[in-house]
């Protein structure tokens, strides 16, 4: 009886973001409740309380604004990482255009990890291993390509060498 109950409160609670993700914010809600006022002094008295009440909000860090931009930067910077659907990346099917399935960046370092193996960073600081062997050592400047496999399984392929798996360590 108690898993059952601890199941379900699990599932409420899990479900609870989902549903509020939705949702504007209130303090959003609030500046579009202003539109159906139709006194001119009313409806400009609501929108300036309303905007007022969205500043501090944002100030206080209760609610952060993305514009497209920086949704597609932080996704950019995410590419390797298994995450989870996050809301506020966009969830509908029409954001696979900003989805990336590859990226190419010069290396700003490398070394060796053993067995023609190796770890590198790129230039936006994210860290990569190749998991089988190559018999040339790359070298930082080189451009490497980064592509979306199957499964969560990436490729990666230095210049001058043949496709490699590799994973995000960092």
């Amino acid at each position: 009886m108690i898993r059952f109950a601890v199941t379900v409160l699990t599932a409420f609670a899990l479900a609870a973001p989902a549903v509020a993700a939705d949702e504007p914010p209130a303090a959003i809600q609030a500046l579009g409740a202003c539109r159906a006022i139709a006194d001119n002094a009313q409806r400009l008295a609501c929108y300036d309380q309303a905007a007022g009440a969205l500043l501090q909000s944002v100030e206080r860090k209760e609610t952060v604004v993305l514009d497209k931009q920086a949704v597609t930067k932080t996704k950019r910077s995410l590419f390797g990482f298994s995450l989870p659907r996050l809301p506020f990346f966009g969830n509908d099917k029409d954001d696979k255009e900003d989805e990336f399935t590859q990226i190419e960046e010069p290396i700003t370092t490398v070394r060796s990890i053993g067995y023609g193996r190796f770890r590198f960073t790129l230039g936006d600081g994210a860290t990569w291993e190749t998991t089988e062997g190559i018999n040339a050592f790359p070298k930082p400047g080189q451009k490497v390509l980064i592509k979306k496999g199957l499964m969560g399984s990436y490729f990666i392929k230095f210049e001058g060498n043949r496709s490699v798996k590799g994973m995000r360590v960092g």
